[in-house]
């Protein structure tokens, strides 16, 4: 069918084909089931262009409440596409599930991805069948749900490359330029200043212009690409990536040596806005905060000293076995280890050992384990350079951790110089896992992990099979799908919104409400936030599981509660937030925050335990037998 419409960036009219339409494809900006908006999609050719289209209906969902309807209803003009050219699109990724409804995530080049369209009526299968016929589509070959537009290199090749980094000189320079980048270059900027422009309300399709003419910058590439792995499916992810990278991988980005400490209480002191700190003994608590009046009444335990060796002799019997394993994490929880001892005690805290294990069992097991390392190891190490040529995807994950191990922790002087032999073995250990967990290879953020524990552990098959454990735990962080982080962000916004009401609703009225500001301290657990010597401390800490297996969420509502008269004094959109949030890093006082978050654990009890979605990371083993990427269905 043929009809007319208004021109779409010129002033003249132009004509347009629809080739595609669709009733009842439906956002769900909100977290609320009946909180949605649904709207017409459209797929048009106009000017020798396609062109897709998605314009809301009026009104909501007749079974919102007045109180969502107000919620969703300012997401109207931000989400409606009124003219995006497919030329645009760098890729689709289609979810077809046996049960559920269908949907589609739609990535633009520039790294942006629009929120999941969910088709109510079914039509993707007639959807991608219409792009065929228009456009150059095809199913990428790492991801078979990923489908590539426009794409006429090596798909494979393309999808992987990426993920590599800019040059860390030409990421410094960019990034002493621009501090920070945000998806909406603040929202108000977004949805106001552009008004008189386009003479009226800022669209998706307006916004994706302007990203456009911002592209060329290197210090925005590199969020966008650790984006394309980490987040693929909301906007705020975006953001909140791109300050995962935002500092100089090799400064250390641990701000070391400074030891400005200081907190803001839920209190009304004098002066709400400064940094004062404030203990539990000085604190000044409003009388109707009952969540911080509990918080004083089983305030964590001051910290104590670290494991001993003597200590540590006691909890082993004449085997070698440990007789009391809860006994001993909780002496790890409250006082970490000391670090001549953090060798032999890390590898029972990420479960290389068994509590029950004699010590020669620990021999056998490592004598063995070493042989099976270096035979996977062997696995790589034997490819030539010829062959190297014809295996793209190994070419372009081992270029890419040759590119990370020389930026990370080089403030460490483990780690620091020149053709350092540290390095190397970092390299070797990142590599051999890639082929050891060939579904999940290797994701930019695991070279954060290996560092302390291969300094620490000072053996390479050692340090391999630790790390190996700890993705077990962690691997969810790094799927492609992001279910993972997902997961654990969910978990925290319904921690806060169980022990800070007021905070929650805060960011509930400031579109923070998917806490993404928080996502890079849950994707690497804190690690750009203290220094690379209280960092092996709070590991330790969460490694016990001895209070909760997510005891890091409760470190984040705690330092937000630290923080909270300062975010709502003053008035923190999610700009600021993030900007705020990310230069704490170096400033958190490690123990006080370790001190916050068990008693937040306390008082939340069964409640707070209930707030994590089951399969949430740490608790969720990553899946090693092929799962990771299943392929749905057939669409082309």
């Amino acid at each position: 069918m043929r009809t007319d419409m208004a021109d779409i960036g010129s002033e003249e009219t132009a004509r347009m084909d629809v080739v595609y339409e669709k009733e009842r494809v439906t956002i769900h900006p909100t977290q609320y089931g009946s909180g949605r908006i649904s709207g017409k999609l459209r797929l048009y050719l106009q000017l020798g262009s396609l062109f897709l289209s998605w314009e809301p209906n009026e009104g909501v969902n007749s079974f919102s409440t007045s109180s969502v309807s107000a919620e969703i209803e300012k997401y109207r003009n931000l989400y409606t596409i009124q003219a995006l050219p497919l030329s645009d699109v760098r890729f689709i990724r289609r979810h077809t599930p046996t049960f559920g409804l269908e949907y589609i995530i739609i990535v633009l080049s520039s790294g942006l991805a629009f929120p999941p369209f969910y088709f109510y009526n079914g039509g993707i299968r007639e959807l991608f069948a219409t792009l065929k016929q228009h456009v150059f589509i095809i199913r990428s070959d790492d991801d078979p749900n990923v489908f590539l537009v426009n794409d006429f290199e090596d798909p494979l090749q393309k999808s992987l490359s990426s993920l590599e980094l800019p040059g860390v000189a030409t990421v410094a320079n960019a990034m002493s330029r621009q501090n920070s980048f945000s998806f909406t270059g603040s929202v108000s900027e977004v949805r106001h200043g552009d008004d008189a422009k386009y003479g009226g309300p800022s669209t998706m399709s307006e916004y994706v212009s302007k990203q456009r003419r911002k592209s060329n910058d290197p210090g925005r590439d590199i969020s966008f690409q650790v984006l394309e792995k980490f987040s693929l499916v909301t906007k705020f992810a975006r953001e909140t990536t791109s300050s995962l990278f935002r500092e100089n991988h090799s400064s250390g980005s641990h701000a070391y040596g400074r030891q400005k400490q200081e907190y803001v209480l839920d209190n009304k002191a004098s002066d709400k806005y400064a940094d004062q700190l404030i203990t539990p003994d000085d604190a000044s608590l409003p009388s109707d905060s009952v969540e911080s009046d509990e918080l004083l009444l089983v305030w964590g335990k001051k910290r104590g000293n670290p494991l001993s060796v003597e200590e540590w002799r006691a909890f082993l019997d004449p085997e070698g076995r440990i007789m009391d394993s809860k006994a001993l994490r909780k002496k790890i929880f409250y006082g970490g280890v000391d670090h001549v001892l953090r060798k032999e005690v890390w590898k029972f805290l990420l479960s290389y050992h068994e509590y029950d294990s004699t010590q020669a069992e620990r021999e056998y097991l490592a004598a063995m384990k070493r042989e099976e390392y270096e035979a996977i190891k062997s696995q790589w190490k034997s490819i030539s350079t010829t062959q190297a040529k014809r295996f793209t995807k190994f070419r372009e994950r081992k270029g890419l951790i040759d590119k990370d191990v020389v930026r990370t922790d080089r403030s460490v002087p483990y780690y620091e110089g020149d053709d350092n032999p540290n390095v190397i073995v970092l390299r070797d250990i990142l590599v051999t896992y890639s082929f050891y967990n060939f579904d999940l290879g290797y994701c930019q953020g695991m070279s954060d992990f290996l560092a302390p524990i291969l300094y620490v552990m000072e053996d390479e098959s050692e340090a391999f099979w630790c790390f190996a454990s700890l993705m077990e735990r962690l691997g969810g962080n790094f799927n492609r799908d992001q279910n993972g982080m997902h997961a654990q962000l969910l978990g925290l916004s319904k921690l806060v919104e169980l022990l800070d009401p007021s905070l929650h609703n805060y960011f509930r009225q400031n579109d923070c409400l998917n806490y993404f500001f928080c996502f890079r301290w849950v994707l690497i657990q804190f690690k750009r936030e203290f220094s690379f010597d209280q960092i092996m401390l709070l590991w330790e800490v969460l490694w016990t599981h001895y209070f909760s297996e997510h005891f890091h969420l409760y470190l984040c509502v705690g330092i937000l509660k630290r923080y909270r008269l300062r975010i709502i004094g003053e008035g923190m959109d999610f700009d600021t937030l993030l900007k705020f949030i990310n230069e704490l890093s170096g400033q958190i006082n490690i123990d006080r925050a370790i001190q916050d978050a068990e008693a937040l654990c306390t008082i939340a009890g069964e409640a707070g335990a209930d707030c994590i979605p089951p399969g949430t990371p740490p608790s969720m083993p990553i899946e090693t037998d092929g799962g990771l990427y299943l392929q749905e269905d057939d669409v082309l």
